[in-house]
C-alpha cells in the first residue's frame, strides 16, 4: 500500500512539474519542491511570504502536509511558478 501511495504521489508531482516552470526570483504564490536524496517523492509547498533581503532570503511556506514553517533554501530545491 505504501509503495502505491508513493507512486501516485510521484505521478502527481510529475504532472505539476509539466505545467510549471522554474523561477529565478521566487515570490509569494510560487512553489517550492524539495528533493530527497533517498529517492522519495519531493516535498512540496507554496510560498506565503518572502523574508529577508537579497542574498539572505528565507520563505514562509505552507507545506502539502498542511503546516507552515520558515524555510531556508539549500541544495535539492526547485522554485516553480504554476500558471493560474
Amino acid at each position: 500500500m505504501n509503495q502505491a501511495r508513493e507512486r501516485v504521489s510521484r505521478q502527481r508531482a510529475q504532472r505539476r512539474r509539466a505545467a510549471a516552470h522554474d523561477v529565478a526570483d521566487p515570490a509569494a504564490g510560487d512553489w517550492i519542491e524539495v528533493f530527497s536524496p533517498s529517492g522519495r517523492a519531493p516535498r512540496r509547498g507554496q510560498i506565503r511570504e518572502v523574508l529577508g533581503g537579497p542574498g539572505h532570503e528565507r520563505y514562509r511556506v505552507r507545506w502539502d502536509e498542511e503546516h507552515e514553517s520558515i524555510f531556508y533554501p539549500a541544495d535539492g530545491v526547485r522554485f516553480l511558478h504554476e500558471p493560474g
